[in-house]
């Protein structure tokens, strides 16, 4: 089984101590999404990246792409990062990707002291399987390769990696507060997914549940209530910091902007018809 190397964004920018705790709740969301699953795993971090093996890597693949918080992730290999160890372990994993006339490119990063840099060690290694794969004619091209040979190092350890995956990127979910939802269409769909992308944990007024289904693969026992002719009440009595509409510009001058107590958002407002249905067609997956 590979283990999963999980990247995270923004929420890295964030001073240690804010940092720590969004790192927390996305390591939290992770292991959650695993439980409700079934699928046992353990997870690990160092700084800019968690760790995540489990009994069905495939099944955790699919529960990281949708995710908040998590900007991409690859299947890796451990190995050594002392140098003879390495080149031996990027050979053998390099040589099953080649194939007649193909170009590739080494991918390095680096942290921690080592007796290389990131430039010197994609050389060695780039030389390396040239001299191992000359029957078959391989040639470097750090622009257009066929292949691409990810190499991290991070103090004692490397990781080795041929394919980057995406997830959602955002925040991790809950670390953002908690907003009411108003799902009138199929646009407040793709509202309410904004929000949580932002963060933020929602509770969806809805009149029929089966309308916001396609949010459960994203938000794991996701919260509906009836919807209130006061949505400001509604808010305030559920807990709610906030409250997002899926209205449009011409929403808002046609409807006028709600008035209340509490902060109104439009996810919506700056996106054109064909983005939101584009939006749509990847929450549906």
């Amino acid at each position: 089984m590979p283990t999963l190397l999980v990247r995270y964004g923004e929420l890295g920018l964030k001073s240690p101590s804010v940092r720590r705790r969004f790192e927390n709740a996305l390591v939290d969301d992770i292991q959650r999404r695993h439980a409700l699953a079934k699928v046992p795993c353990v997870i690990s971090s160092t700084r800019g990246r968690i760790f995540v093996d489990s009994d069905d890597w495939r099944k955790s693949c699919e529960i990281l792409s949708r995710t908040f918080g998590v900007v991409s992730f690859s299947p890796v290999s451990k190995i050594s990062s002392e140098l003879e160890s390495l080149t031996k372990s990027v050979l053998e994993f390099a040589r099953p990707l080649m194939f007649h006339g193909a170009t590739f490119a080494i991918r390095s990063r680096r942290s921690g002291n080592h007796p290389y840099t990131s430039q010197t060690l994609a050389e060695h290694l780039g030389d390396a399987i040239l001299k191992d794969t000359a029957d078959v004619s391989v040639k470097v091209s750090l622009d257009t390769p066929d292949v691409e040979i990810f190499v991290e190092v991070r103090d004692r350890d490397a990781y080795l990696y041929s394919s980057v995956l995406s997830g959602p990127g955002g925040m991790p979910l809950a670390t953002q507060g908690r907003m009411l939802s108003i799902v009138e269409s199929e646009c407040g769909i793709a509202s309410t997914w904004l929000m949580m992308k932002r963060g933020c944990s929602v509770l969806v007024s809805v009149s029929e549940r089966d309308l916001v289904a396609p949010l459960d693969a994203w938000y794991p026992n996701l919260r509906t209530v009836e919807p209130g002719a006061d949505i400001f009440k509604l808010a305030s009595d559920s807990g709610c910091i906030g409250i997002a509409l899926s209205w449009r510009l011409e929403d808002i001058k046609k409807r006028g902007a709600p008035k209340g107590n509490l902060p109104v958002f439009y996810p919506l407002v700056g996106l054109e018809e064909k983005d939101i249905e584009g939006l749509l067609a990847k929450i549906r997956g």
